[in-house]
């Protein structure tokens, strides 16, 4: 299982914004992307990254600096958990995505 020092959980309205917003925050700062999850056919979604503290805490103030911009201010939560227990871990990381990441970084 991965480690990681902390986690950001970023919901926003619309896929398109998630998207941005995501683009934004990995630019941002060095995180790793995670997960996703849509409700309501991508009107609502939710982003969660990894990485340092001191990265995610960063990126999740991008993400809340960016959704202050928007019309209608579609940024619903940013948060960061910071030493999560591994037990959070297997609800975010599966392990056939944790597999196939180190094969990725093999090639």
């Amino acid at each position: 299982m991965k480690k990681v020092d902390a986690i950001g959980i970023i919901e926003t309205q619309y896929f398109t914004v998630a998207m941005e917003m995501l683009d934004h925050i990995c630019k941002t700062a060095q995180v790793e992307f995670l997960s996703s999850e849509n409700y309501l056919g991508g009107r609502l979604v939710s982003l969660i990254i990894g990485g340092t503290i001191a990265d995610v805490t960063e990126a999740v103030k991008a993400a809340k600096a960016l959704g202050e911009k928007k019309q209608n201010r579609p940024l619903k939560k940013a948060l960061v958990i910071t030493n999560p227990h591994q037990e959070i871990l297997r609800f975010i990381i599966s392990p056939e995505t944790e597999e196939v990441g180190q094969e990725d970084t093999s090639i």
